[in-house]
């Protein structure tokens, strides 16, 4: 397969997911329509350095079975970027009195997502197109929705997280590109990405519930972004 035509179904995968994204009804879209309270501002810091925390955690997993030496540089150092990124939301949060996650429990949905599913890739081109491409492309659509809506500090913060994502999915890209030439390798990067979406507007609404049972949404609100 020519390199042009990987990158094709590369281009065609994302517009794809761009597709999808754009016919979520209302679900898909932010009740964020205002600045976060600061409860509200809290869970959505807590969901974050959770998620960057796992993100590290199974990266880094990833590297003693990433037999491909380019990826392997590259997704060292985004163990690295995803360690930073939960640092900085926690340095958010404990501005907000909040100096630990300890009694933060996430949702079943997003154990599912996160916890079971991102690292579950059989090789570096099932976890890559899952995390990097699917994933990553999510969260930094969801950053820079979200970020007009936050607090000075805190928009600052995803400043220095926003270019990282971005580096995250040239990284996804290149992976793709470079390992994913066969037909049966392109199914498995396509089922991988198109599940990880489902399993993203699962958490959506994972959220949305979420913030009901604390009081901070009405039943039918549509869901704040997430990565």
């Amino acid at each position: 397969m020519s390199a042009a035509e990987v990158s094709a179904f590369y281009d065609e995968l994302v517009a794809e997911l761009d597709r999808r994204r754009a016919a979520l009804d209302d679900e898909g879209a932010t009740f964020f329509n205002r600045p976060l309270s600061d409860r509200e501002l809290i869970e959505w810091l807590s969901f974050q350095a959770y998620y960057e925390k796992r993100a590290a955690e199974f990266i880094g997993r990833w590297l003693a079975d990433t037999p491909e030496p380019d990826a392997f540089v590259l997704l060292a150092q985004q163990v690295e970027d995803e360690a930073m990124h939960y640092e900085y939301c926690m340095r958010a949060l404990a501005r907000r009195g909040v100096t630990s996650l300890d009694g933060w429990v996430p949702e079943p949905e997003w154990v599912e997502w996160i916890d079971v599913w991102y690292p579950s890739g059989a090789d570096t081109i099932e976890r890559v197109a899952a995390h990097n491409l699917a994933g990553e492309l999510g969260a930094c659509q969801a950053f820079l929705e979200i970020k007009p809506r936050l607090p000075e500090d805190v928009q600052k913060t995803f400043d220095r997280i926003i270019p990282d994502e971005q580096f995250h999915m040239r990284l996804g890209r290149q992976v793709i590109e470079r390992y994913a030439t066969t037909d049966d390798q392109q199914a498995r990067v396509r089922e991988r990405v198109l599940h990880t979406f489902d399993l993203e507007q699962a958490g959506r609404v994972a959220y949305n519930r979420r913030m009901v049972r604390l009081g901070l949404g009405e039943p039918g609100d549509a869901v704040p972004p997430l990565p």
